[in-house]
Order: C-alpha cells, then sequence, then structure tokens
C-alpha cells in the first residue's frame, strides 16, 4: 500500500487540471496512489485524467464516478468508499498546484503519531490568481483548533489536509454525512472527538482563484460583499446548523463536554438575537481573530447568525 492516498473530486476542471496533477507527479514523496471521482464532468476532465493514468501504468490511479451531489458529498462518498480501507489519506482539488515537498513535509509532521493514532494535519496556502500569479495568503496561525472555533468557522484548508489511517478509520465510522464542506466536516469532527490537529503556517501549494471557486479567498471588497450576502440571506447559519446537527447524529466517540456544547449551541437558535450574542460569548465561541469573533457576536445580536 503507498504511504499516502491522494483522494481528488473533479467536475469539469479540464481547464487547471493538468498542471494539478503534474505537481503530483512532481512530489518529493514518491510513494502515493491517487483516487479520483468525477462527478459528471462534461468538458476534457475525464481524458486528461484517463491520459494520466495511462502514463503512470505503475500507480495505483482509480477512477470513479461520483453521485453528482456537489463537491462536499462527493468527497465524503470517496473517504468512505468500501473498497478504501483506512490509508494515510491526503484531499486534493483539481486547480490548485502542489509545492514539491507537500506530502512530504505533511508526513514528517504527523511522524510522531503512528498510523494507530487519530491525527490530523493541515498548513497554510499561497492564494494566487488564475495565472497562479500571487495575490495574498492563508493563515493557520490564528485561534487553537478546538470545537468551539469549528462550530461557527472553518480553518482547515481542504486541499491541504492530510489524515492518519486512525483518523481516516475514524471519519469513515461517521460515514458520508449530509455536510456543506468536506474539510469543514473533518475539522469539526475530530475537534468534537479530541483529536490533534497539526497545524503549519508555511504555504504548501498555490490555492488559484478564478471565479469559479466554492468559496474562495477571503480578502478584497468582492469577497467581503459575497460573505456578507451569506450572513444576511441566512446561509451561513444554516451551515452552522447543519453542522452542528450532524455531529449529534453522526456515528462518532465525541467527548461528552463536545456534545453538550453542540446541544448548548442548537439551544441557542431558538432563542432572540440578543439572548444569541450573550450565549455565543457564555459558549466562548470564536473565529480567528478577536475582531472576526466580535463581529460574530454583533451579527448574532442581530439575529443573522
Amino acid at each position: 500500500m503507498s504511504s499516502v492516498t491522494i483522494l481528488l473530486c473533479t467536475h469539469n476542471g479540464a481547464r487547471f487540471l493538468q498542471a494539478q496533477l503534474e505537481s503530483i507527479a512532481a512530489q518529493t514523496l514518491t510513494d502515493w496512489a491517487l483516487w479520483i471521482s468525477d462527478d459528471g464532468s462534461t468538458d476534457g476532465t475525464l481524458e486528461i485524467l484517463k491520459d494520466f493514468r495511462e502514463a503512470h501504468p505503475d500507480r495505483e490511479i482509480r477512477l470513479l464516478s461520483g453521485a453528482g451531489r456537489g463537491a462536499a458529498a462527493n468527497y465524503l462518498a470517496l473517504l468512505c468508499h468500501p473498497d478504501l480501507g483506512p490509508r494515510r489519506i491526503a484531499f486534493c482539488d483539481q486547480d490548485d498546484v502542489w509545492l514539491p515537498e507537500k506530502l512530504a513535509r505533511a508526513v514528517a509532521s504527523l511522524r510522531n503519531h503512528g498510523d494507530d493514532t487519530p491525527a490530523c494535519y493541515a498548513a497554510g496556502s499561497t492564494v494566487t490568481d488564475a495565472d497562479l500569479t500571487p495575490i495574498g495568503r492563508l493563515h493557520t496561525n490564528g485561534t487553537t483548533p478546538s470545537l468551539h472555533n469549528a462550530l461557527v468557522q472553518n480553518v482547515l484548508h481542504g486541499s491541504t489536509i492530510v489524515l492518519t489511517p486512525a483518523a481516516h478509520a475514524l471519519l469513515r465510522q461517521a460515514g458520508p454525512v449530509s455536510v456543506p464542506f468536506h474539510d469543514w466536516w473533518c475539522y469539526l469532527a475530530l475537534s468534537a472527538c479530541d483529536i490533534p490537529i497539526v497545524l503549519e503556517d508555511d504555504p504548501v501549494l498555490l490555492y488559484r482563484q478564478h471565479g469559479d471557486n466554492h468559496i474562495g479567498y477571503n480578502k478584497g471588497t468582492g469577497a467581503g460583499r459575497k460573505r456578507y450576502r451569506l450572513i444576511a440571506e441566512g446561509i451561513y447559519r444554516g451551515w452552522l446548523t447543519q453542522n452542528a446537527e450532524a455531529l449529534l447524529q453522526a456515528d462518532l466517540p465525541a467527548t461528552p463536554e463536545a456534545r453538550s456544547l453542540c446541544h448548548d449551541y442548537l439551544a441557542l437558535q431558538e432563542r432572540p438575537g440578543v439572548a444569541r450574542m450573550v450565549g455565543y460569548r457564555r459558549l466562548g465561541l470564536c473565529r480567528q481573530s478577536r475582531r472576526a469573533t466580535l463581529m460574530l457576536r454583533a451579527f448574532a445580536g442581530l439575529g443573522y447568525v
């Protein structure tokens, strides 16, 4: 079995996919396998994937069909595929470009956590435009990972995540739950089970922004307007509620404290805005910065979250 199994989900990604595949092939850690789930691509995605598989006949490269229910469902179905026993897992997006040391750094960072110990690694990213010109950074050096943060924010950039086999087994136990984002679900589930999360702030990949990103970089005027709409229209609040409910319903060894926090959070959603604002503070719900936490409480007071 390869030391790292990469999970790549695709959908009409032909424009940038070749560069991502080439960056996988160029990894300094050469002992990898690649499992791909394509969600009904109608461009040249499948042809690119098949050509890559043919060019690497000595690799375990498996191409599967997704169920067409969106990216989160596709990733979690692939993570829980019955033929994919517990392995060291690395998530991969179709439009990024990995730096050569990405996998090697992740494996080295998890060295103190054996295959039988659940643990998760994630790192920073360099944000680029469509032509890979750097325009910013995604950092991981804010709030210490915790369920108090995970209930209201995801700080694990999905395509930097690497799971130990035991962490993979734990998430497989929960099954392909219905949640908005697979990487946020990993953060929630592992935090609720008090699993170590190892964060590095140095970038391990180029996170390409091209207008079709599911969420995308959170800086700039356009990004700010988009996020305000998510809050004002209740979409963000819906995500938080869906996540918390999934966490309580999933077959996970969550701590009693985690279950209590989830119950208390969901109970707050039945309270008027000012009571929610006070409750968010009482429960210690927080985002990465003090300013963002204060804004979260303010939006709670206005009844938006």
